[in-house]
């Protein structure tokens, strides 16, 4: 015989199957109401669903207990923009510019682009959406030379778009490092996740046809709301890891850290 959790979390899932991703399942009050429960029960059972990624809280007036959305897939193979990947998955991408600026070169971005410590860099900060819901937060730093009067272009979309119809750069390929942080609290009140959530880090840089790198970029998804994908090609039988380059191969490098 189920128990009274157990009873509790079939009736709480099939609202959840029966509803779609981002509608408001209720209140804590008003889902003890409805399911003749009591708020420490509802709250294990919720604690539960939400671990496993199928319910997320928001805080506030407006808040209450949400249907998790789908998870969107982001394919290492391509050098797309997040606009495209989630319009070919058939969410509605938007956009929210956080701040634009011209500054300084850093190390860690003069080492990235190549450039030299009096170089400049634009430097663009945005909040990605899918269907309305925060996906990622992203910093981008582009050569302040090789693009002038970026920052007057249209940079709620794709500026990889930008790139090529302003510049006639056209992205050949992107080399990017993946870590899996966790979120601080600007970073979470941005993504609207909780504080330490876990987040993907996607470090990358960005090279033209010539092999000249032309982003520097590093972006935060939420751990929830994205899987990765990559294709990697076999070597065939009998050949082993050292037999030589294959451009199209897909590579893990687990980083080591000492304890101090």
């Amino acid at each position: 015989m189920a128990t009274h959790s157990e009873e509790l979390r079939r009736r709480i899932v099939a609202d959840i199957n029966a509803g779609v991703p981002g509608a408001k399942l209720g209140s804590e009050r008003d889902l003890a109401e409805r399911y003749g429960t009591s708020r420490s029960s509802l709250r294990q059972v919720l604690a539960a669903l939400e671990e496993a990624g199928m319910v997320h809280r928001v805080i506030g007036r407006a808040g209450g207990i949400f249907i998790s959305h789908g998870q969107v897939e982001r394919n290492l193979a391509d050098v797309v923009g997040v606009p495209a990947f989630l319009a070919n998955q058939g969410y509605v991408a938007g956009t929210r510019v956080l701040s634009t600026k011209i500054a300084p070169v850093d190390d860690a971005t003069q080492a990235a682009l190549r450039l030299q410590p009096t170089d400049f860099v634009v430097e663009i900060q945005r909040l990605r959406l899918a269907d309305g819901s925060p996906i990622s937060l992203e910093l981008a730093q582009f050569p302040a030379d090789a693009f002038p009067g970026l920052l007057e272009q249209q940079l709620g979309g794709s500026i990889y778009e930008v790139l090529e119809n302003r510049y006639g750069l056209v992205p050949g390929r992107a080399d990017e490092r993946i870590e899996a942080v966790n979120a601080t609290t600007t970073e979470a009140s941005l993504l609207g996740v909780k504080p330490k959530s876990a987040l993907l880090l996607i470090t990358r840089v960005t090279y033209d046809s010539d092999g000249t790198p032309c982003e520097f970029s590093r972006d935060l998804f939420r751990g929830d709301r994205i899987y990765l994908a990559v294709t990697a090609q076999g070597r065939g039988i009998g050949k082993g890891l050292g037999s030589g380059p294959d451009t199209n191969t897909a590579s893990v490098r687990l980083q080591s850290q000492l304890a101090v």
